[in-house]
């Protein structure tokens, strides 16, 4: 079975930065070499940037990780491509940009129109505790006077908000900035809370109002956002993926595998490796439009439509 793949989330940006990696062949979870079984292969890359660096570095430090991955002897020829629009169909290897953990921005609105003009369209304003933005999934903070003005601007640019990670406080806000511009929201990279239940993953309630908003959900495959107790296998993402059904998402599931910035199930060590879980869902009486459609056709048709 011959599979296209859209992942909605990978850290890889940072890992080759950090570790001087290529995107060509490396010891990564993404690289071009572990994507070729793919038709097509579309990733957005989150440019991420530690907590560790004050809010002004981290902006400084999103620089060096846009500017590092753009000079990558990949991009330069041509062999991935960078996206700001949904990329044709067989158009081989197209990358998006995102900012996870936007409290870089550092209480000045034009860095929002400045993000955008360097290629960011998706934006994962929060990561973890209280920023400048607002609170994120271990507060019960919502946003900030700056966080709200930030992500209105940035939906009115066309940026894609992305409730992973953020408070339930922040998350509800979230719905309601993106409503009021007609804008969907989506979940990058968390699972079911009712299945696993960690801050990180969504509520019945999130899942629902992503769906009314026209937003997509990618599966997260962090061990420790599969199963609550135990050693997680990738058969522990199966009752994640009857969850998200029961609740009518069939059409809104992707996958958001968390590449470079999360523990994997040991079935999985590159984002190659992903026909495994084809091979599962196959053996589990999925039919092959459903794993063509969670693994591709849902989020394509999702950026044909909102990344114009």
């Amino acid at each position: 079975m011959t599979l296209s793949l859209f992942d909605l989330h990978c850290d890889t940006a940072l890992e080759m930065f950090e570790k001087k990696q290529p995107f060509a062949k490396n010891n990564l979870h993404v690289s071009l070499e572990n994507t070729a079984k793919f038709e097509q292969y579309v990733q957005i890359m989150a440019f991420f940037t530690s907590p560790e660096l004050d809010d002004e570095t981290g902006w400084n430090r999103f620089l060096q990780l846009r500017q590092n991955l753009i000079s990558d002897p990949c991009v330069q020829s041509g062999s991935a491509t960078l996206a700001t629009t949904c990329p044709p169909r067989k158009a081989g290897v197209s990358l998006f940009f995102g900012i996870e953990d936007a409290r870089i921005f550092a209480g000045k609105a034009e860095r929002v129109e400045e993000a955008r003009q360097l290629g960011v369209r998706i934006l994962t304003p929060l990561w973890a505790g209280a920023t400048c933005i607002g609170g994120s999934h271990d507060t019960n903070a919502g946003l900030t006077d700056f966080g709200k003005q930030a992500l209105q601007k940035a939906l009115a640019l066309g940026m894609i908000l992305d409730i992973s990670h953020a408070s339930v406080p922040s998350a509800d806000e979230i719905f309601e900035l993106s409503a009021a511009q007609n804008r969907p929201v989506i979940a990058s990279h968390s699972n079911a809370a009712d299945i696993c239940p960690v801050s990180r993953n969504l509520s019945r309630r999130q899942i629902q109002k992503i769906l009314s908003s026209g937003g997509v959900i990618g599966l997260n495959l962090y061990t420790n956002f599969l199963k609550k107790d135990g050693k997680a296998h990738i058969s522990d993402l199966l009752p994640h993926i009857e969850y998200f059904l029961e609740q009518g998402a069939e059409r809104a599931l992707c996958l958001g595998g968390d590449w470079d910035g999360a523990t994997l199930p040991p079935e999985i060590q590159t984002v190659g490796d992903l026909d495994s879980l084809a091979d599962l869902l196959l053996s589990r009486n999925y039919s092959e439009t459903f794993i063509r459609n969670l693994f591709f056709e849902n989020a394509y048709s999702f950026a044909k439509k909102h990344l114009v």
